[in-house]
């Protein structure tokens, strides 16, 4: 069996200033959008000066803005694996577990609503976003198709198609946060209501035939 090829002492180097570059443009790009810089102004030359870092390793990071974005709607959705993984692979979940976890969920967007509406804004009218948008939206679903199928393993209540669930309720959330982005004064609502239909699905029991 083949070992697989060590990474360099140079490799490492390079991958460390790229993270350590990568995180410093996602967080100039945040500081951008929630000091409320519209995103028609945000360029590549805003991005630069605010993260103080040169053209070459932003493009080494990213190819254009709508990447960078498009990562920060990603994570503003709030719907990461380190988030979900606990509640939804768990077959013993309580219902307590996942309103502490819609709140959390809830919590986020509600830290993150200047980014959230910013990136609402411009996957209205640009196509580069929405697609940017659409694709996190899609990377998610996937990562919940993933949860539940650990959780319904040897199941005889799993549904027969997991992935269109998950992408369902994943989509569901997103107009959620879509909504909480232009108006936040119903979170609480929210978060219980998305509760009640998590629970809702992840307990369903098909019905018994009766003998």
């Amino acid at each position: 069996m083949k070992r697989a090829p060590t990474e360099s002492v140079q490799a490492a180097a390079g991958r460390r200033r790229r993270e350590a570059s990568t995180a410093e443009i996602l967080a100039a790009t945040r500081r951008l959008l929630s000091a409320g810089d519209p995103m028609a102004s945000l360029t590549v030359e805003r991005i630069l000066a605010e993260a103080g870092v040169s053209r070459a390793t932003f493009y080494a990071c990213f190819p254009d803005k709508h990447a960078v974005v498009g990562r920060l709607a990603q994570e503003s959705l709030a719907w990461r694996e380190e988030v979900s993984s606990e509640g939804l692979a768990d077959p013993t979940v309580t219902r307590e577990q996942l309103e502490t976890l819609m709140r959390a969920v809830v919590g986020h967007w509600r830290a993150n609503r200047p980014v959230l509406a910013a990136i609402v804004e411009l996957a209205e009218h640009d196509p580069a976003m929405r697609a940017a948008w659409r694709s996190a939206v899609e990377e998610i679903a996937s990562q919940t198709a993933s949860h539940l199928r650990v959780r319904w393993t040897n199941s005889a209540d799993a549904p027969s198609d997991i992935d269109g669930v998950a992408t369902a309720l994943t989509w569901m959330f997103e107009r959620c946060a879509h909504q909480l982005a232009v108006d936040d004064a119903g979170a609480e609502t929210v978060s219980l209501a998305l509760t009640e239909i998590l629970w809702r699905t992840v307990t369903w029991r098909a019905p018994r035939r009766a003998r």
